[in-house]
């Protein structure tokens, strides 16, 4: 089952609990312990891929944000260097001034549309893996206290 998404291992889950048999008058279910287990064992182990798959979004959100601001470096450079080239006439220096404004001004603004891009995106992420996460560990805590109350019923 590599490379199944966490949250279709979800699904099949709940999708087990839900079409297992129900024993009658107690309200709960029959299942395959050793097909819970197994899916357990798959959902434990696409969770350590699914957090890399976030990790290594939050990586190429800050490869993002570095590439953007050495663009903005590089466009402050050229503003830089082109104001200093027209210094002489001081009209052309006035609106090389305005016209560097205008750059670093542009450079900073994208700089900072896709920082907030690649944050929204892996936010994004983190609240899916949260919510997977939690349904798991309820699913398996509902399991687990199933299992308990029909040990003590056995008693």
């Amino acid at each position: 089952m590599s490379g199944v998404n966490l949250l279709v291992l979800i699904d099949k889950l709940e999708m087990m609990v839900e079409q297992a048999p129900e024993v009658p008058l107690v309200g709960k279910v029959l299942l395959d312990a050793d097909e819970l287990l197994e899916l357990v064992d798959v959902i434990r182990a696409a969770v350590p891929r699914d957090i890399k798959r976030a990790e290594a979004v939050s990586s190429e959100r800050e490869k993002m944000i570095a590439e953007s601001q050495q663009q903005a470096e590089q466009i402050v450079a050229r503003a830089e260097e082109y104001a200093s080239n027209l210094v002489r006439n001081s009209e052309v220096y006035r609106q090389a001034q305005e016209e560097s404004k205008r750059l670093i001004a542009e450079g900073e603004k994208r700089a900072k549309e896709i920082e907030e891009g690649a944050k929204k995106y892996a936010e994004g992420i983190f609240v899916n893996l949260q919510n997977a996460l939690e349904k798991t560990l309820s699913v398996v805590e509902r399991s687990l206290e199933e299992l308990n109350k029909g040990e003590e019923g056995e008693d």
